[in-house]
Parts: C-alpha cells; sequence; structure tokens
C-alpha cells in the first residue's frame, strides 16, 4: 500500500467517522435534554415549549446519523479489507450489537416517542423519551467499548495473526470504555447545549423569544460549563489510562526526542522531524510525569527510538495543544455568558449583537473541540488498527489512487450537501417554528 493510497483511504475513513461521532453524540446528548424537559414539562409549559422544538432537531439528527453511518459500515470492508478477518471475532460481535440495539430497543421506543404524545398520558410519554435516551446510550456504549478495545487490547489473544476472544468480561470492562463513554456523552451535552443557546439567539433575531426559548436559554448556559467540566476530567482519566501504554503518543505530546528522563513538558514548539529536536518551544510546567503514571517508572521512550512506527508527530502534537486551546476559549465564553445571562435575568431578547455572535460562535467552538479531540485519538493511535498489533498499512487496500480521489471527492460533496440541508432545515425551523397539530384528547 503507497503512502498516498494510506492517506487517501484515512482521510476518507476518518470523515465518516467524524461525520458519524458528530451526529450521534449531538442524538446522544440531545436525548437526555430532551428527557430533563419531558419531566419538568409535567409542571412547567415553557419545558413543553423546548421539548417539541428540539425533539424535531433530534429527529433530524438521527437520521442524518443513520444514514452516514451506513458507509463507514462498509469502508470497514473496502478500505481495510483484512481489518475483519484479524479483528473480527471481536468487532463482529461489538458492531452487531451497536446495529441490534439501535434497531430494536431504541426504535420500539422511537415511533412512540415522536408520534404518540397525544396519544399516551404524560407519565407514559416521559418514560418513553427516557426509554429512547437510554437505548441511544446503549447504542454508544458498545461504540465506546470498540473504540476502546482497538486503542488497548484486552480480553483477547492474537493466535496466528487473528485475536481470539479470552475473555469477553475482560474486553466490555476495560477501564478505557467507561471513560470513553462518559466523554461522548459530555461532547453531546456539550454539542447539543451550544446548540440550544446559537438557535435560541438566532430566533430572537427575527421575533420576540417565548417561554421555551427563555427556558432553553437557561438551561443551556449551565449545561455548557457542566458539560466542559465533566469532559476535562474525562480527558485527563483517559490520558492516564492511555498514555503509559502508549509511548509513541507520550513521545509526540511532550515531545521527548531522546529516550531517557521525561523531558519537560512544552506548552507549544514547533517539532522538526528531520531535525530531531524543537524549532523552538515555549517551556511547560515541570513534573508532569508524576502526573501521568509510567510503567515501572522507568524512562520515557523517545522519538528516535520509536522511528517508524510513531504517530504524524506535528499532526499529533498540535491536535492535542489544539483540544486544549479550544477548551479554555470555550470555558471563558460560556463564564461571561452564564454571568451576563444572570445579570438580565437569562433574558434572550436582551442580549447584544455581539451577545448572539458570541453564542453562535460558541456552537462552533463546541465542534471544532470534539474534532481536535476526537482527532488526536484517532490520530495518535497511528499507523495501528488495534494498537500495538495490527498496523493499518497490512489490513489496506489495493485499489487505484484515482478511485481513492474520485470517492474521497464524491463523500467531500456529499457530507456537504448532508451539512448544508441540517442547516437549512434548521434555519427554517428557527424562523418559522414547528408546525401544529390538531389536539386529540384535550392533550398538548
Amino acid at each position: 500500500m503507497t503512502q498516498t493510497a494510506w492517506v487517501l483511504s484515512l482521510s476518507q475513513f476518518y470523515l465518516s467517522l467524524g461525520f458519524v461521532l458528530f451526529f450521534l453524540t449531538l442524538e446522544l446528548g440531545l436525548a437526555w435534554v430532551l428527557f430533563g424537559f419531558r419531566l419538568c414539562a409535567r409542571r412547567s409549559q415553557a419545558a413543553l415549549l423546548a421539548y417539541r422544538f428540539w425533539a424535531r432537531v433530534f429527529a433530524l439528527s438521527l437520521i442524518l446519523g443513520f444514514a452516514a453511518s451506513l458507509p463507514l459500515v462498509f469502508q470497514i470492508g473496502t478500505l481495510w479489507p483484512d481489518f475483519m478477518d484479524r479483528a473480527g471475532e471481536v468487532v463482529g460481535p461489538l458492531v452487531g450489537m451497536a446495529v441490534l440495539t439501535a434497531f430494536v430497543f431504541k426504535s420500539c421506543f422511537l415511533g412512540a416517542m415522536l408520534y404518540g404524545q397525544r396519544a399516551l398520558s404524560d407519565r407514559a410519554h416521559t418514560w418513553v423519551v427516557g426509554m429512547v435516551a437510554a437505548g441511544t446510550s446503549l447504542t454508544v456504549w458498545w461504540i465506546a467499548v470498540l473504540l476502546a478495545w482497538l486503542q488497548r487490547p484486552v480480553g483477547a489473544v492474537l493466535v496466528e495473526g487473528r485475536y481470539q476472544v479470552a475473555d469477553w468480561l475482560g474486553v466490555l470492562a476495560d477501564g478505557a470504555a467507561p471513560v470513553l463513554f462518559g466523554a461522548l456523552l459530555a461532547g453531546g451535552l456539550l454539542l447539543a447545549a451550544t446548540l440550544m443557546l446559537a438557535v435560541t439567539a438566532w430566533r430572537t433575531e427575527v421575533r420576540p423569544s417565548d417561554a421555551g426559548d427563555r427556558s432553553v436559554y437557561a438551561w443551556g448556559l449551565r449545561l455548557v460549563l457542566l458539560a466542559l467540566v465533566l469532559q476535562a476530567l474525562l480527558a485527563a482519566t483517559l490520558g492516564r489510562e492511555l498514555l503509559p501504554l502508549q509511548p509513541a503518543r507520550v513521545a509526540a505530546v511532550v515531545p521527548q526526542w531522546a529516550s531517557g528522563p521525561p523531558e519537560r513538558l512544552s506548552l507549544l514548539a514547533w517539532p522538526d522531524a528531520a531535525q530531531g529536536r524543537d524549532g523552538w518551544h515555549l517551556a511547560g510546567p515541570a513534573g508532569w510525569a508524576d502526573w501521568v503514571r509510567l510503567p515501572d517508572e522507568g524512562p520515557v521512550h523517545g522519538l528516535d527510538e520509536l522511528a517508524g512506527m510513531r504517530p504524524p508527530l506535528l499532526l499529533t502534537y498540535l491536535s492535542a495543544r489544539l483540544t486544549v486551546l479550544l477548551a479554555g476559549i470555550l470555558a471563558v465564553l460560556a463564564a461571561w455568558a452564564l454571568w451576563r445571562g444572570r445579570r438580565l435575568g437569562h433574558e434572550p431578547d436582551s442580549l447584544s449583537p455581539a451577545g448572539r455572535a458570541g453564542l453562535r460562535a460558541m456552537a462552533w467552538l463546541a465542534v471544532a473541540l470534539q474534532a481536535a479531540g476526537w482527532g488526536h485519538l484517532m490520530i495518535g493511535s497511528l499507523p495501528y488498527a488495534v494498537y500495538g498489533t495490527v498496523s493499518l498499512r497490512e489490513i489496506g487496500t489495493d485499489v487505484s489512487q484515482g478511485v481513492l480521489w474520485a470517492v474521497l471527492c464524491l463523500q467531500v460533496a456529499v457530507y456537504g450537501a448532508l451539512a448544508a440541508g441540517f442547516h437549512q432545515l434548521l434555519r427554517h425551523a428557527t424562523r418559522y417554528g414547528i408546525v401544529p397539530v390538531a389536539r386529540h384528547r384535550g392533550r398538548a
């Protein structure tokens, strides 16, 4: 497999994976936000108004996430044809459980949630919304287990080049899986909260806010900060779980050029792989190795020792710094918005044009933060498909570069059209609201 074909295959796969993860995490976050709205709707008309609007956005994100997941499943077989032969005994059941959960558990309640509100009692409909949120979480859980296993293949043994499951409990109970699931949930809540704030600011530009807008505004401001704190703690915990087992990622993040005692972590640098040193750097705090649990407290492997089987140095280093930078900017904006909201009584109509622009910027920053964070996780594990054992080059496709270029361009066009359609439908719902439905038996 040539270098160009490898890069094109990765670009295709990561584009699909990123699109799926965005809508999947947004769906997960919105599912629990809707459950919260539905719980409050029994005593608050504002929460019911908010639920009605955002249930439509949830349905739209669910459809787009499902549509984007189909090409991803096919790409596993077309771009990495030997992957299932090597790891299919582990990957196959986990993917099957995710599909089964999505189609059976979640979909059984989805129709009642979207179309049965007026035919069910408030208590029954609230229970149905909770079951949809639980089903969505269970679907994401299997994906988190799979991602954790690819980063740390425990519970299975490599026999003649193929993984065989030795302990399913070990696969499912790996310590990184709950942390990855928590990171996905926190990311989904962050995406949902920032999107709610951006849409609320957008709606107040075309009409006065209603009780639902004010409820969303008050919820969203608090949820952004909560989700940011949760994601930061979970990212730190994930680092403690994975970094000691992935010396190449550690060396790229520091960066550690020579094996030996841990070097001082740089705040910002320009790694020069050709020269084997930093072109320039801004030194960070000392003692970083006291926080990261290094195996056996021994010396750190340097980039010189890991040549050939290390991740893309510059992308791994910069994605880690970009994640921290975006999280900091978003935290400052969220704290400012919460302070201003409390001063103005959480009244979105009182927002200035700069305030509305800030809320919209928070939504884009949240998207960029998720892309940078999950990009670092994926890029930092290269060149492996299953960390430390199965490399992507040995399972890659032999399709010509021309075909890979054509499919990549088609992917960009299709996903661009889907994103534009999502934006346009969201804009239409924001401008005109939801379509009224006739009452049935007097229920709202």
